[in-house]
Formats: C-alpha cells, structure tokens, sequence
C-alpha cells in the first residue's frame, strides 16, 4: 500500500527565500506502519502528480488554500483515488470539506492516523475522525523529515516543544481548535531531537513558545550547551520577564516573533488581546534590541475601532521603534473564531472566496473606514516602511546588536516578498461592495 501526504498552498517558495521544513506531515509519516509506503509533496518546493500511484492521498491546508485543495482533491478522485482531508480549515469546517473527500481529521491527527489507515485497508472509512482526547506531547514521534524534498533550498528545519495558547484572541483559530489548553513536550525529548539536526539553525513551530515561562526558561538552559542559533515566536504578555529574555539571548535566539496586532489600546481590548500594552512597546522593543535579538512584529488593520488614523500611526510608531522587520495583514475572519462569528451575525461578511483569506484581502465591512479605505492603506504602509530609506534606517540601527548581514537579508526579502504581494493584489483586485 502506497500513500501521498500534500501540504497544500497556493504559494511557492522562491530559491531567495528560507524554506522551513514543515513538521505535520512528517510526524504522520512517522505513525504509518513500515508496511506502509508514504511519499511527502510539500507544494512549496514541488509540484503535484496527479498520476501517482498511491492508493490514498492526504491533503492538509489552511483556509487561504481551501479551494485549491478541493480542486485538486478533485482532480485526484476522478482518478480514482481516495482523499483524506486535515488541518486547520478542514476542521473548522468538516461538512464542507467533505464534498471533496472520503474521509476528513477533525483536530489533531496523531491519534486516529493508525485507525484511519485500518479502515481504509479493510475498506470500511469513515467520513469523520476526531480523537476523543488530546495528543499527549511525550508519546510525538520524531519526524521523518528526509521525505520532505527541498534541494535548492536553504532549509531550516522545525522542533516543536508545545501546542496550544493560553489566550483568547478573537480572531485567531487556536482556542477553536485546541481551547485554551496549553501542552508542552518533556523537555529532555525537545533537547533530543534537536541534538539529531546537523545544522546550527532552527526554529520552533510552537504558536507561542512562551505559553509556560517556567518550562521555556528551564528549555532555554538545556539549549545552551548545545550552541544553537534559532527563531521562535513569543507573546508580549511574557516578554517583560528579563530572565526569560537573557536566558532567549544566551541559548542562541537571534530572532523573535511578536504579535503586536496594533498600535491601538482601543482595537486589542476589543478583540481580547487587551493584555498587549501599547505604552510599553517601546520599553519592550529595547530590552529585545539590548539582548541583540531582532525583532519580526507581526501587524493587522481592520479592527472595529481602526479609523484612517491607524495607518500612519502604524508607520510612524515603526520608524520610531525600529522594528526589525515588520509584517503586515488585513484583519481575516476565519471560519469559526470568534471574529468570524460576530462579524457574520453583524451581516458583515462580504467574500466568502476563502482563496481571499491570506491576509491580503479585505473580506468584511470595516466599522470605520470603507472597504476600499483599508484595502489601500494597508497597501500604502507597506510601501512607506520597505521604501528603501526606511530600510536603510532599520538597517543602520540594526548593526549595533545584530548581525548587519542577517538583519539586512530579513529586510531584502521582505521587501521582494511585499513587491510580489502588492503585484498580485494589483491583478487580481476587486471590488466586493
């Protein structure tokens, strides 16, 4: 028996680009029987086949990718093959995605994936597995992450030390999916499997790699004799804590990720994320700057109490605090999180074309401006902050407490990433009023 496991996306990797070798599938891998034959496609770097000779393909998407998963599930049917479907989106809306599959995970994947490949050998799938309980983290597997093909790429590779958040965010998937559990894997099985990676650099999937102070900074200690330079995301509710942070520093963390979601008090207390302190930015920003970590710091607009006002203030906060590489979206209803579902009982909801649902599109009434209003000032900030004096000033400051070559990479490439988007959006824009 033969299957194919896809990590489906509409977007492809550039050869400029690090490429992050993705865990979910791996892990899957990794549970199939040895009897079994299992082949990795990650999109990304790869293209489909839709001749393969599997007899079970597995698709796995997050909402922006929905409708291209369908079409190729599709495609794959009509071939005869059967799908089985997983993932974010796929969870969240199970009854939908079934039109397009014989069988659907809802929710982690690790516990049913045996009873699933069971069922399917002796010809009884069921259209829905859900696990009963949550995956205990000790029993994870090390991923096969050599069928995941990326020649040509700089690749890095992905550890996981927990799953889950604390915090409520109302736009965000992960209470939807997980609730407000937090889980973390031992640590000596952390420490374990990164001490089989060849590389020096890494970086964690975790969602929030801080949930657990307590657990990171005892993670951190662990990771320093092992001199290991690597990426993770954190949460500004724990990043006050300057133990947490020179223990960060001093077991190899060279960049962090932060949802700041906006410079706006007002729009974070509306959307649960009232814990994000606007007046302690600054002072947050130098304590990361002065352990010589940069900074990615993650942006939305669209929030009920955003007005035209928000875009530049957004800039001018980022030209004053310097953040090393800033990212920006428009805010997403996703299916089920709590944003989706008040914004659908407001008949807010505009564009169901989930394709629209990377961030880039408006697909909702704002409250305080009008579609076309945050469509182009999210535009118009990404233009003002990768203009290349605003790089040039990133960069300059950057020098002090980081690498000048790094640094001065992360803006490159954020800039050719925000050229193609802004290219794209240009093409395929529409007006949904």
């Amino acid at each position: 028996m033969r299957i194919e496991l896809v990590r489906v996306t509409h977007k492809r990797t550039r050869t400029w680009q690090v490429f992050l070798r993705t865990l979910t599938l791996p892990i899957l891998a990794a549970l199939t029987p040895s009897s079994i034959e299992v082949k990795i496609t990650d999109e990304r770097t790869e293209s489909i086949d839709y001749e393969s000779d599997a007899d079970l393909i597995g698709l796995t998407f997050l909402t922006a990718d929905a409708h291209r998963a369908y079409r190729m599930a599709d495609e794959f049917r009509k071939r005869g093959k059967f799908v089985v479907m997983g993932g974010p989106h796929a969870s969240v809306l199970p009854e939908e995605a079934i039109r397009h599959a014989d069988s659907v995970v809802i929710g982690e994947a690790e516990l049913v994936w045996k009873d699933l490949l069971q069922d399917f050998q002796k010809g009884s799938l069921k259209k829905f597995y859900q696990s009963k309980t949550p995956v205990k983290m000790e029993d994870l597997p090390l991923p096969r992450r050599n069928l995941v093909k990326c020649k040509g790429f700089t690749t890095i590779e992905m550890v996981e030390t927990s799953r889950g958040c604390p915090f409520n965010c109302d736009f965000c998937y992960m209470p939807t999916l997980f609730g407000r559990s937090y889980r973390s894997r031992p640590i000596e099985d952390v420490i374990k499997e990164i001490k089989t990676l060849k590389k020096d650099h890494l970086a964690f999937a975790d969602d929030n790699l801080v949930g657990n102070p307590d657990y990171a900074k005892n993670l951190f200690k662990k990771l320093i004799p092992l001199r290991k330079k690597w990426f993770g995301n954190f949460s500004l509710a724990r990043v006050n804590d300057t133990q947490l942070l020179k223990l960060a520093a001093q077991s190899g963390c060279i960049r962090m990720g932060l949802g700041f979601e906006s410079v706006s008090q007002n729009s974070l207390n509306g959307v649960n994320k009232g814990f994000n302190k606007v007046k302690r930015y600054e002072e947050i920003i130098k304590k990361i700057h002065d352990q010589g970590i940069t900074i990615i710091g993650y942006f939305m607009f669209g929030f009920d109490k955003d007005d035209v006002s928000i875009f530049p203030r957004t800039v001018e906060f980022i030209e004053k605090s310097l953040i090393d590489r800033p990212i920006f979206f428009i805010l997403t209803p996703i299916p089920k999180t709590g944003l989706y579902q008040r914004l659908l009982l407001e008949g807010r909801i505009l564009d169901r074309d989930w394709s629209h649902g990377d961030g880039t599109h408006v697909m909702f009434r704002p409250k305080l401006m009008t579609v076309d209003e945050l469509q182009e000032g999210h535009r118009w900030v990404i233009k003002q902050v990768y203009s290349l004096s605003s790089i040039t000033r990133r960069w300059l400051k950057s020098c002090r407490y980081a690498n000048p070559f790094g640094s001065l990479a992360l803006n490159v490439s954020a800039k050719m990433e925000m050229v193609e988007k802004d290219l794209s959006l240009a093409k395929h824009h529409r007006d949904i009023l």
